[in-house]
């Protein structure tokens, strides 16, 4: 089981935490919009009693943006995620609890506009449907190059819906599922999904989260903690 979650996360991940790459930004513009970015990183504080920081360990957005190229549908993720690489932004630490695990990315773009029509992207409609044929094939390929679990696989499927009604920062767009693990052996290994992006000014939140039980007790609170001091730190432009 922990292995299959590990190549969840991983995959996860990846959909927010990609390497900055170069921005148009003034040297000072850029410090200050990386200034942003970071307080709105999640912090162990953010969490109760029991979950633990641990390193950030490499993504595999690689193997993302290759299967995403092979697919029409994912026109849109495509472009969410190329315009949030070109802005300054913070990555935090995983936060993991049990077979849980959370993380975030923020983005800080040069307005509110250009913010505006990032998070615009992502709620394409035709998102969560690249998304599910994305991280099916990237998770059987993950799954079967590691011998303990290739010669027990039989199947992966990935289920991915948007969740309507959620309100946080200026706008948020959320979606959640399940990665389904069918072994040969009949058993099927279930684990949840979610990623959500929030909208605070001209900074763009990215959070990813795993979990194979109901976390939203923790998860919800950590989200409008990051939020808010996004918030507070955001000057409307």
């Amino acid at each position: 089981m922990r292995r299959v979650v590990a190549v969840v996360v991983v995959c996860v991940a990846a959909v927010f935490a990609t390497a900055a790459a170069g921005t148009t930004t003034t040297a000072a513009g850029a410090s200050a919009d990386q200034q942003l970015a970071r307080s709105g990183v999640l912090q162990p504080t953010d969490f109760p009693a029991g979950w633990q920081q641990t390193p950030r360990g490499p993504t595999s957005d690689s193997a993302l943006d290759a299967q995403a190229a092979k697919i029409p549908s994912c026109k849109p993720f495509r472009a969410f995620t190329a315009t949030n690489r070109r802005q300054p932004r913070a990555q935090s630490e995983n936060f993991d609890e049990g077979q849980s695990s959370v993380t975030n990315t923020v983005s800080v773009f040069p307005s509110t506009t250009q913010a505006v029509a990032a998070i615009a992207t992502f709620r394409d409609a035709r998102v969560p449907g690249c998304l599910e044929r994305v991280f099916t094939a990237v998770y059987r390929k993950e799954l079967a190059m590691k011998p303990k679990t290739a010669k027990r696989l039989k199947s992966v499927t990935t289920t991915l819906g948007r969740e309507n009604g959620i309100r946080l920062g200026d706008e948020a767009v959320v979606y959640q599922g399940t990665v389904d693990v069918g072994l040969k052996d009949g058993t099927t290994l279930t684990t949840g999904l979610g990623l959500v992006a929030v909208r605070a000014g001209r900074a763009l939140a990215g959070y990813s989260y795993t979990s194979d039980k109901d976390i939203s007790a923790a998860l919800q609170p950590a989200i409008v903690a990051t939020v808010t001091r996004l918030q507070r730190a955001a000057p409307t432009t």
